[in-house]
């Protein structure tokens, strides 16, 4: 574990030198975990040869115990006071920091310290975190096999006049018996209601021949799964057949276009054109995935626009959905692994 933190931190301290700055402030808990492996509060302070936890009063003892190897600032006053006496003991002048992570008045107030530039850098360990390690794919296939036996209690506990939020009560139960806690809030969807793609569970109760819309996660050491089912609760429509097959089957296209190389674009390109054909091109309301790892939305996007490029390592999800306003709705959600043959689909 040792060597993987050094190596993560030598990796941005490399990226460090190459901006061109003194030092690197790291406030984002998903970012300060991934370089740490600690989830006590507190933010980091990087420098080319050193290396500083700052944290209050109130996490010392964790910081101090797992964090061996690092230098443990204790914040007395303020948080950008423990800054001012690190930069001015080593001099610094030029500091990058995570700028989509600090507010304007947190960033007002490192610009009071005297001496010392702030350079935003943004993104700089959520690139890294794009590429998982073996370790850390271990962690989501670990979530998503939680994810799919809670679907499968849950499948099997479908009756009429269950409400939406009992089942997502009864889902959450299950899932934390051997998860950490769920990855982010699950969506239970019944009938016309399946048509919001990011709908809260309601009162609202399951009646015989509908739709049933289940997205969950779980996590597991800090990692998340991400998937969807789409749920025939006895006889429904036979445009939800064909409309089911038709998402499934460009889901099965784009994946077969998934190798290390490709542009993220391209893989969206593909899975919205088949959707667009058949003529529901407009009620396709979403992106076509996102990564997965210690956040359930992070890098790569596959979206239209997304000029990322694939790499092995790489996990995101493919989650085609058609939404019929005041209809109901269809999404299957899969977890994609890039290897150096292609994609896989996470099992």
């Amino acid at each position: 574990m040792v060597k993987v933190t050094e190596s993560r931190l030598g990796t941005l301290r490399q990226k460090i030198k190459e901006r061109k700055v003194e030092g690197f402030l790291i406030k984002k808990p998903q970012n300060t975990f991934y370089l740490s492996r600690c989830w006590a509060e507190g933010r980091i302070l990087l420098t080319k040869r050193e290396k500083f936890f700052i944290t209050t009063s109130l996490f010392a003892e964790e910081a101090r115990s797992k964090l061996s190897g690092w230098q443990i600032v204790i914040q007395k006053d303020s948080f950008e006071e423990a800054v001012f006496q690190i930069c001015k003991k080593l001099g610094s002048k030029k500091i990058g920091f995570e700028a989509s992570h600090f507010s304007f008045e947190e960033y007002r107030k490192l610009g009071q310290i005297k001496g010392t530039l702030w350079i935003p850098c943004p993104g700089l360990v959520e690139k890294e975190r794009a590429i998982k390690d073996t370790e850390e794919i271990s962690c989501i296939r670990r979530a998503l096999r939680v994810a799919k036996a809670t679907f499968d209690y849950v499948e099997a506990r479908l009756r009429e006049r269950v409400t939406e939020k009992d089942l997502a009560r009864e889902a959450i139960y299950f899932l934390r018996k051997d998860a950490d806690e769920e990855a982010f809030p699950l969506i239970v969807l019944f009938g016309e209601r399946t048509s919001l793609p990011h709908g809260k569970p309601t009162q609202r109760r399951l009646e015989k021949n509908e739709l049933v819309l289940l997205d969950l996660g779980a996590k597991i050491e800090g990692y998340c799964s991400d998937l969807t089912r789409t749920i025939f609760f006895g006889r429904v429509k036979k445009k939800w057949h064909q409309i089911y097959h038709l998402i499934t089957e460009a889901q099965k296209d784009a994946l077969h276009q998934v190798k290390p190389g490709v542009i993220c674009s391209h893989i969206d390109k593909t899975l919205r054109e088949k959707i667009k054909k058949a003529g529901y091109g407009e009620v396709f309301l979403h992106d076509s995935g996102h990564g997965v790892g210690l956040e359930v939305h992070e890098s790569p996007s596959i979206t239209f626009k997304s000029k990322e490029v694939l790499k092995p390592g790489m996990v995101f999800t493919l989650e085609p959905g058609v939404y019929l306003e005041g209809e109901g709705g269809i999404r299957v959600e899969e977890m994609v692994l890039v290897t150096e043959n292609g994609g896989e689909i996470l099992e």
